[in-house]
């Protein structure tokens, strides 16, 4: 720990590591500086001395200064007599200065961020990459003006606005823009050598996620290409790729590395391509090489590097801020708890998970009457309190309304889940000095990769969470069937999808039997048979399962007006009664859409008899009141289908709207046998008299109940005695034969 302090120390103070670098870095950055000798001098085509100044002032601060100082005396007082050294360190130094300032007054108290961000990438482009190489080459000038430097054979020009000292110029512009994060990264790992795997790993996280090794290796190829073809110049002067006309093709590829590669790799691979050009320059520059083209050449190559920088920032930047984005759609912001997505992605990288259902159904109702904020620190105080008991890699995950789910891991689950639910049992709510304690669902099961139906598979959860609020016990999905609960969600959804298939082509047979009217006045009523491709009957609860009861009584309606409409000669004056689910019922708009269908296939109200089974729903809820209502407005007769299945019906048949009264057939069917049927038949036809409903008796399979229900006040009589059930498309051929 005694060493480490010291070596912070060393390389933080002025005397330390900023003094020692710049003595080191400089013969390496003299050495790597390449100038060009013409007729008036000679010029840089890239000088790295200042870039490695500014790469030390941005680690060291001020404090890199006298190192900095210390470097320029050595160097020059060895070159040139005491006052034109002197001259040319203090006009570095000023030049230094000046810029340094300006840098750090522009950009702030983050002067020192991460170089290669964009956010300071203006101000560094300003002042580090253009202003302070400006001013290093105005004091330059000014110290040629004073006539202490000789002109001849030097870098120095007695004019400003020369070609001379253009090449310098952008020599300067070219390395402070390429080689200063060379400098500065390179003083950072001497300073902190495991900042080296920092960078590696920074690159790789900056490259595109679908790069590959064999995308970088087709690049790295194809940069060597064109290096070997470049150097080659000397030897093939018929080639076109073997001459400067190349050195305008690496363009391409550094731009395909900025898009893809990231600003790290693009920056550092790009200042080393520089290097190695300036270095083997002779391989396809020759002696004789006019200024002006090489000025040419000069300025393409900083307008290459301007424009591979700025795309590779802009690039990996906004790929970060895509990353960002998508880590941000991972969690709720109001709950700050994982989402849906974030389970969905958990759930793909572990192989066998237990996921926990969470149902709190009265947050509903509290949060109508205390606020939304209930809800919300509710669900963040639950998850925060289940959260201590959890592993690491487990998660609380938010769903929408009034639900969380838990990940787990699958090892030791059982043991886990008690602790859970008994720490859930003892949370509570301390609400405006009111401990808000609801009674809590808990359902649990266990999936595997890959979970293909999550969000049905939550709402088998949801289910189940429901029924362990009567038992107060934690209900798992898979204790009462043998099939694993991710089969029996895609069996689910399989079905869905053939319900779906079959209602949008070809439809399932209807089927029609006639019910009998006492007075002459028959009617048939038309049933559905539905199966899947195994033949099992698909029943209603499904079909409410899976929220199509309106999708079925639609298509009913439609192929039964269809068909009366088709065979309105062979059938006039025909009624057909539709069954229709108690949901469809309750559909605001339902009178105004079979009015449409009426209108539609030019058919009369009184032809269409609505039945619907009996249900509480009937009369607690206001729409199926209304809807009720409605269609007996509109003119149709309103069935109110399997009275009697249940005795809580009897009562509430004073406050039942409809024409129709239809007694269930098990009534029916055993009240020869049974008095007490008998007598419930007989009360049920006094009442519907007295609502002013007809009755209609299913069931009937003999004369004698047919008689029998005559006498009690039967309206309509149907069952096996009166007629059979039979295709729908077979009651054109028995109306003509009748």
């Amino acid at each position: 720990m005694r060493i480490n302090y010291w070596i912070a120390r060393f390389s933080r103070s002025p005397a330390g590591l900023p003094l020692i670098l710049p003595l080191l870095l400089m013969p390496l950055s003299t050495q790597l500086s390449v100038r060009l000798g013409i007729e008036s001098g000679y010029v840089y085509l890239i000088y790295l001395p200042l870039a490695m100044y500014i790469a030390c002032l941005l680690v060291f601060d001020w404090r890199a200064m006298p190192g900095i100082f210390l470097v320029l005396c050595l160097y020059y007082f060895q070159r040139y007599s005491l006052v034109p050294a002197a001259l040319i360190v203090l006009a570095t130094v000023a030049s230094l200065a000046l810029g340094w300032k300006g840098y750090k007054l522009h950009a702030g108290r983050r002067w020192n961020a991460n170089y290669g961000g964009i956010t300071l990438m203006k101000v560094r482009l300003l002042w580090l990459a253009f202003l302070t190489p400006l001013l290093f080459i105005l004091c330059m000038q000014v110290v040629a003006y004073s006539g202490f430097v000789p002109h001849k054979g030097t870098v120095f020009s007695p004019t400003l606005f020369t070609l001379h000292i253009l090449l310098n110029f952008q020599s300067l512009l070219l390395s402070c823009l390429t080689m200063i994060q060379v400098y500065y990264f390179a003083i950072r790992c001497l300073r902190k050598p495991r900042l080296t795997k920092v960078i590696f790993l920074r690159t790789g996280k900056q490259a595109a996620p679908t790069v590959s090794r064999a995308e970088v290796l087709c690049w790295s190829v194809l940069v060597a290409f064109l290096l070997v073809m470049l150097f080659m110049a000397h030897k093939n002067q018929q080639n076109l790729l073997a001459s400067d006309y190349g050195l305008p093709l690496i363009l391409p590829l550094m731009l395909w590395s900025a898009m893809r590669f990231g600003y790290l790799f693009t920056s550092l691979s790009w200042a080393v391509l520089l290097v190695l050009l300036y270095q083997l320059r002779d391989r396809f520059l020759s002696y004789g090489t006019e200024p002006y083209h090489l000025a040419v050449m000069s300025a393409n190559l900083l307008v290459f590097s301007l424009t591979i920088l700025l795309m590779a920032s802009i690039s990996t930047r906004q790929r970060q801020m895509l990353a960002q984005a998508k880590q941000t759609a991972l969690r709720d912001p109001v709950f700050n708890l994982p989402n849906l997505r974030a389970l969905s992605a958990d759930l793909a990288e572990s192989p066998l998970n237990i996921l926990c259902f969470l149902s709190v159904p009265d947050l509903d109702r509290l949060s109508r009457i205390y606020g939304l904020r209930l809800r919300i620190n509710y669900k963040r105080g639950l998850a925060a309190h289940l959260g201590s008991a959890l592993q690491p890699g487990e998660e609380v995950y938010q769903l929408p309304g009034f639900d969380l789910v838990i990940r787990l891991n699958y090892s030791g689950h059982h043991a886990r889940i008690e602790t859970i639910t008994a720490s859930m049992k003892a949370y509570h709510l301390q609400w405006e000095g009111l401990p808000i304690h609801p009674e809590i669902g808990f359902s649990y099961c266990s999936v595997r990769r890959p979970v293909t139906h999550l969000y049905e598979l939550l709402g088998e959860m949801s289910a189940m969470a429901e029924q362990s609020l009567k038992t107060g016990i934690a209900e798992n999905l898979q204790q009462n069937n043998s099939l694993p609960v991710q089969r029996r969600v895609a069996e689910k959804v399989a079905l869905l999808n053939e319900i779906k298939a079959t209602l949008s082509q070809q439809g399932y047979p209807l089927w029609v039997q006639r019910v009998k009217g006492i007075r002459g006045d028959d009617f048939y009523a038309i049933t559905v048979r539905m199966s899947d491709r195994a033949g099992q009957p698909i029943l209603p609860a499904q079909l409410e399962e899976f929220g199509l009861t309106w999708d079925l009584d639609r298509w009913m309606i439609e192929q039964s007006l269809a068909f009366i409409h088709r065979y309105r000669q062979a059938l006039p004056g025909s009624r057909f009664a539709i069954t229709l689910f108690v949901s469809t019922l309750c559909r605001p708009r339902l009178a105004k859409e079979i009015a449409h269908y009426l209108d539609t296939y030019r058919l009369e109200p009184w032809q269409l008899i609505v039945q619907v089974p009996d249900s509480p729903a009937l009369s607690q809820t206001n729409w199926g009141c209304n809807a009720i209502a409605q269609l007996r407005q509109l003119g149709c007769a309103v069935a109110i289908t399997e009275f009697g299945s249940k005795f809580a019906s009897y009562t509430s048949l004073p406050g039942l709207e409809g024409d129709l009264l239809k007694i269930d057939a098990r009534f029916v069917g055993n009240m020869l046998q049974s008095s007490q049927d008998y007598q419930v038949i007989k009360a049920l036809c006094v009442l519907a008299r007295s609502r002013r409903m007809q009755v209609i008796a299913g069931g009937v399979d003999s004369q004698e109940v047919a008689e029998e229900l005559r006498r009690l006040g039967a309206d309509y009589l149907q069952g096996e005695g009166i007629g059979e059930e039979r295709p729908l498309k077979e009651l054109i051929g028995v109306t003509r034969a009748i």
